[in-house]
C-alpha cells in the first residue's frame, strides 16, 4: 500500500502505531475506504483471502474493481451507497468463503468519512460444520444399525420397518422402556400392537425378572375374565378348582402384563383394574387377602376410547390412568415404504419354517406394493404364507395374487386421453404413472411435508413434481 494514502494515520504516536500493528496482524481481513470507494488501508489477511494485489487496491476504487471483474460484489460499496452497515457472504476467486461486514463512519456533521470492512474467513468454520453434519449423520446411522442389531437379538421379537414414522415409534419405545409408567398403544387391527408391547418388555430391565403375559380382553367371556385376571380361591364358585388358581397379574409379577383390546373390558372390571393401577395389589375372586404385585401394564386398543367415554362405555378415570404414555401405530397404507421390507421378512420367515426357497416375481411384487392392505401387517403376513404354500414353483407368479389385489393395478387406458399404453413411450408411461401416484398421495396425505415423508422424497422435489404435472 502507498504510504501517502494512509492519511488517517499521519502524525502517529506510539498508541497509533500499536493500533496499526494490531489491525495489521489480525487474522480477519480489514479494509478502510473513503467516501469515493478508494481503499486507503488494508491488511495482509485481506490480501490473502481476496486474492487481490496491492496494485489493484491502490489504483482502483471498489466500484471499478467490480466493473473490471476484480470483485464480484463489495459490502463497502453497498455500505457507501446505503449509508448503513451491510453484511454479506462472498466466495473469493481464491476459493475462500467469507462473511463481510462494512460499517460507515460519520463525522460530527453527519458526513461519511470512512467505511470499515471486516472480512471473516468461513472456510474453516464451514469445514467444521460439514464434519459436524457428517458426524451427526454417522451417529444416526450407527444408532439405526444398533437398533437393528437389538431388534434381531431380542429373542426373536423384531420390529421390521423402513419408514420414518416407525423409526419415531421405535425411538419412543426405547424411551418408555426405562420407566414403569403405564403405556396405551392405539392403532387399527393388525398393525402390530402386540409386537410393540413385546418389544418394549424385552428391551426393558424386566426382561430377566419376569415374563410378558398377554390377555385379550375381548376374547374371554365376561364371567370368566375376572378370575383369569385376578385368580380365585378354592371353592369360591361352582366349578372352582380345589386348589384355587393364580391369576395372570400374579403370573406377570416382576414382568409385564399386556391387556389387548382393553376397550372390550366390562365396566365392572374396569373399576377393579383402576384399583390395581392405583394400589398395585390384587384380590382373588372369593378371597379377602390383598396380594401385592409388581407389574408393568401395557394396554392396547383399536377402539376410540374417548368416544366410548362419551357413550359411558369406558371409564374416564381408567383412561387417564392407562394413557399416561401413549403410542399410536399408523396403518400400513400410511407407511407404504414398510411393505417391501415386511414382504422380504415374512418370505424369509416362512422359507425357514416350511423348508422352502420361495421368492416373488417382479410383477407379483408390483401388485403387492400397490395394494392398500386394509388388514395391515396381519393380512400381509397371512397372504405371504398362503402364496408360498399355494405356489408349485419357487418363484411365486402374479397369477396367484388374489383378484382384489390385482384389480388395484393401473388401468390399461389413460383416463384423460384414452390412449392405449402401447402407443406411448416408456418416458410418457413413467410420467403418467408418477402423476397418478402423486395425485393420489397429495389428496390422501396433508400437509405436503407429510406427503413428501410418505413418498420418501424432499419437500422441494415434491413441489417441483406437483408443478410439472399441474396438480
Amino acid at each position: 500500500m502507498r504510504t501517502d494514502q494512509i492519511k488517517l494515520f499521519q502524525g502517529t504516536n506510539d498508541s497509533e502505531l500499536l493500533i496499526r500493528k494490531l489491525i495489521g496482524s489480525s487474522y480477519d481481513g480489514i479494509t478502510i475506504t473513503d467516501p469515493d470507494g478508494r481503499t486507503i488501508w488494508y491488511n495482509d489477511s485481506f490480501l490473502r483471502m481476496s486474492g487481490l494485489l496491492p496494485e489493484q487496491l491502490d489504483n482502483f476504487t471498489v466500484h471499478e474493481l467490480i466493473e473490471n471483474g476484480g470483485l464480484e460484489n463489495s459490502a463497502s460499496a453497498e455500505s457507501i451507497a446505503r449509508r448503513e452497515t451491510v453484511t454479506m457472504a462472498v466466495t473469493y476467486p481464491t476459493g475462500i468463503e467469507a462473511l463481510i461486514s462494512a460499517t460507515p463512519v460519520f463525522d460530527n456533521d453527519g458526513q461519511l468519512i470512512y467505511t470499515i470492512g471486516n472480512v471473516r474467513d468461513l472456510t474453516e468454520l464451514n469445514k467444521l460444520k460439514q464434519q459436524l453434519d457428517e458426524t451427526f449423520a454417522l451417529t444416526k446411522s450407527y444408532r439405526k444399525t444398533l437398533q437393528e442389531v437389538q431388534l434381531k437379538s431380542v429373542d426373536g421379537n423384531q420390529i421390521i420397518y423402513r419408514s420414518s414414522s416407525m423409526e419415531k415409534i421405535v425411538s419412543l419405545a426405547h424411551k418408555f422402556s426405562v420407566v414403569d409408567t403405564p403405556i396405551l398403544i392405539t392403532g387399527e387391527s393388525g398393525v402390530g400392537k402386540d409386537v410393540l408391547a413385546n418389544y418394549i418388555h424385552f428391551i426393558s430391565d424386566r426382561k430377566g425378572q419376569g415374563p410378558v403375559v398377554k390377555i385379550n380382553c375381548g376374547a374371554i367371556p365376561e364371567h370368566l375374565l375376572e378370575s383369569e385376571l385376578f385368580g380365585y380361591e378354592a371353592g369360591s364358585f361352582t366349578g372352582a378348582g380345589r386348589q384355587g388358581k393364580v391369576g395372570l397379574f400374579e403370573v406377570a409379577h416382576n414382568g409385564t402384563i399386556f391387556l389387548d383390546e382393553v376397550g372390550e373390558m366390562p365396566l365392572s372390571l374396569q373399576v377393579k383394574l383402576l384399583g390395581v393401577l392405583q394400589d398395585m395389589k390384587i384380590q382373588r375372586v372369593g378371597g379377602t387377602k390383598q396380594i401385592p404385585i409388581d407389574v408393568r401394564i401395557i394396554a392396547a386398543t383399536n377402539a376410540n376410547l374417548e368416544k366410548m367415554i362419551k357413550e359411558k362405555n369406558f371409564r374416564e378415570d381408567l383412561y387417564f390412568r392407562l394413557n399416561v404414555l401413549s403410542i399410536n401405530i399408523p396403518p400400513l397404507r400410511e407407511r407404504p415404504e414398510d411393505v417391501f421390507v415386511l414382504l422380504v421378512h415374512f418370505l424369509d420367515l416362512f422359507n425357514e419354517k416350511h423348508h422352502m426357497k420361495r421368492s416373488f416375481s417382479p410383477s407379483a411384487i408390483d401388485q403387492l406394493l400397490s395394494y392398500h392392505w386394509p388388514g395391515n401387517i396381519r393380512e400381509l403376513k397371512n397372504l405371504v404364507e398362503r402364496l408360498m404354500i399355494m405356489s408349485d414353483e419357487d418363484v411365486i407368479d402374479d397369477s396367484l395374487v388374489p383378484t382384489k389385489i390385482r384389480n388395484t393395478e393401473t388401468e390399461v387406458y389413460d383416463k384423460e386421453d384414452s390412449t392405449p399404453i402401447y402407443d406411448k413411450t416408456l418416458k410418457d408411461l413413467i410420467s403418467d404413472y408418477e402423476k397418478k401416484i402423486l395425485d393420489d398421495y397429495l389428496k390422501k396425505y396433508r400437509p405436503m411435508k407429510r406427503c413428501a415423508e410418505i413418498l420418501g422424497i424432499d419437500l422441494t422435489t415434491l413441489a417441483r413434481k406437483k408443478k410439472r404435472h399441474k396438480l
